[in-house]
Order: C-alpha cells, then structure tokens, then sequence
C-alpha cells in the first residue's frame, strides 16, 4: 500500500488542537481570551505609575488661556460631575469665547482621558440624547492653521462635523459642531475613532461649537475662524504635556526597577 506525504500546516496544528478541546474547553478558551482582552482595555492589570501620563495633559486642558487673539471668554464652566463621570475624562475645559471685532460666540470642549473612554461618545450619539436631531451625517473637514501662535509653516486638522437642531418654545436652536481627537501625533477625526487609538494611550477630544444659521456653509462657520487661532495655542501646550508625561511615566517604571 502507498504512502502519501501530508505536509503538516500550522492551520492544521491549530485545528487539531481546538478540536482536542471539545465544547466545553474551547468555550473556556474563549471566555479566558476575552477576559485578557477586557482586562487590557479597562487597565484592570496597569501599574498604578501608567496613570502619571496623564497628569500634565490634564493639566494642559485645564490651563487653557481664556484670551486668545480677538476671542476672549469671562469664564471657565465647572465641569458637571455627571458628564465627567460618564465621559471618564481626566479633565474637561468648557467656556464659550467671543470675538471683540464681530460678536461670533463659539464654545468649545476640551477632554482629557485615556483613549478607551475619550474615543467613543461623539457628538452625533451625544446630541440626540440632549434632545437635538442630526440634519445630515457627519462629514470630513479639513482645517488648515498656522504651526505657531505668531505664523509659520501650515498645518492640517482634520475634524468631523454636522449641524444639530433643536425646537424648543423660544425657537429653533441650530448648532454646527466639528470635532477631533489628539494622541500627540496631530489633529485626526477618524469614523472608528476607538479601533485606531485602541484603549490604553493618553487622548484628548475637541468641540468647536457655534449657531449655524439656515443656509449657512461649514467653511462660513465662525468656529472656524476661532479653530485657526485656537490649535496653534493648544498644540504648543498638548505637545510639551504628551512628552511630559511620557517622561514621568518612564522615570517612574524606572524608580520601581
């Protein structure tokens, strides 16, 4: 009788092997691998020293300087908890600024988090929850500014936005919002925010919010004009927190060896 030689594959190792399981243990094979996964995501086994990463770029997002260029804002908003909680942010920065020159209000929210929390709750899942309607879906937009407060070469932010309105007895309240995310490589709005920044990196999101009369272009918004002013300022103090903290981290996992 002739023998054929099988080449044996590794597929074919690995088959043999969930098939040697049976039911049960591929069953607890599967519940094991999706507790590792849940464990790395939520940071239930991260050293308590990881969590100094954070610290200089909450302080950054709570330092954000309430007179930029022609916009000057009165006031910082205290954060509700509720929203702090809900959203797991380090630190939340919420004021409304206004230009000196032409009375344009724009208001803006800056958190700070770790990705796994900062990446999800977009405005158009938040919105209609605060009893606002999405007009269109959420479009691409790119913002283009200056790399420096005082100029210089120019840089691209790309941002999400969508209009959102909303009846109430005093009228209609039409709001056009653009929103990014920030890991310290740049202004990026990807449709999959949480499968490209995963769970366990230092984050920050970003609102740009203003009334978007009937009619009127994302380009004519007025939270653009503020964005151009506004991203050279928080790049200049995101960039030195992400590197700050990535310093104290480091020096921490030293200090415990």
């Amino acid at each position: 009788m002739a023998m054929t030689n099988q080449r044996i594959t590794p597929g074919d190792t690995i088959l043999g092997l969930l098939r040697s399981l049976g039911p049960f243990g591929l069953a607890a094979l599967i519940i094991v691998a999706g507790a590792i996964v849940e464990g790395y995501w939520s940071f239930r086994w991260q050293s308590s020293d990881a969590e100094l990463a954070l610290n200089p770029l909450a302080q950054a997002v709570e330092q954000v300087p309430l007179s930029i260029d022609v916009w000057k804002a009165s006031e910082v908003v205290p954060p509700d908890p509720r929203v702090v909680q809900i959203s797991g942010a380090r630190a939340l920065f919420n004021t409304t600024y206004r230009d000196q020159t032409q009375g344009d209000s724009v208001t803006v929210y800056l958190l700070a988090g770790w990705s796994r929390d900062i990446a999800v709750h977009t405005p158009d899942a938040c919105y209609p929850g605060a009893g606002f309607v999405m007009e269109t879906s959420p479009q691409p937009f790119t913002v283009s500014y200056s790399a420096q407060e005082s100029g210089g070469p120019t840089r691209q932010a790309e941002f999400m936005t969508a209009v959102f309105t909303k009846s109430e007895p005093t009228g209609v309240t039409r709001l056009r919002v653009f929103w990014s995310w920030n890991d310290g490589r740049g202004w990026r709005a990807p449709r999959f925010p949480r499968w490209m920044y995963g769970g366990r990196r230092p984050l920050v999101k970003l609102y740009v919010v203003a009334e978007s009369p009937l009619g009127q272009l994302p380009h004519q918004s007025p939270a653009l004009r503020f964005a151009a002013v506004l991203l050279p300022v928080l790049d200049a103090r995101l960039q030195e927190a992400f590197s700050g903290g990535m310093l104290a981290h480091d020096a921490a996992k030293g200090n415990s060896h």
